[in-house]
């Protein structure tokens, strides 16, 4: 599980640095996991979340390579 709250860290300072805002992205982890305080969830939810999180990753790369 410490991994995983590692790779979700990761994650979150990759789609901080990509533009996001730090509400938009509590409100993508309230959304997935229904709570933005990570030390409570399951393994199911921190998959869920870094699944997620991957995406929004993915997504602001396509966006940024667009823009070129």
């Amino acid at each position: 599980m410490n991994k995983q709250l590692v790779r979700i860290a990761e994650l979150e300072q990759l789609i901080i640095a990509a533009g996001y805002h730090p509400a938009q992205l509590n409100d993508i982890t309230r959304e997935v996991i229904g709570t933005t305080h990570l030390d409570a969830i399951t393994h199911e939810q921190s998959c869920e979340l870094i699944k997620t999180l991957e995406y929004y990753c993915d997504f602001a790369k396509r966006c940024q390579k667009s823009k070129l």
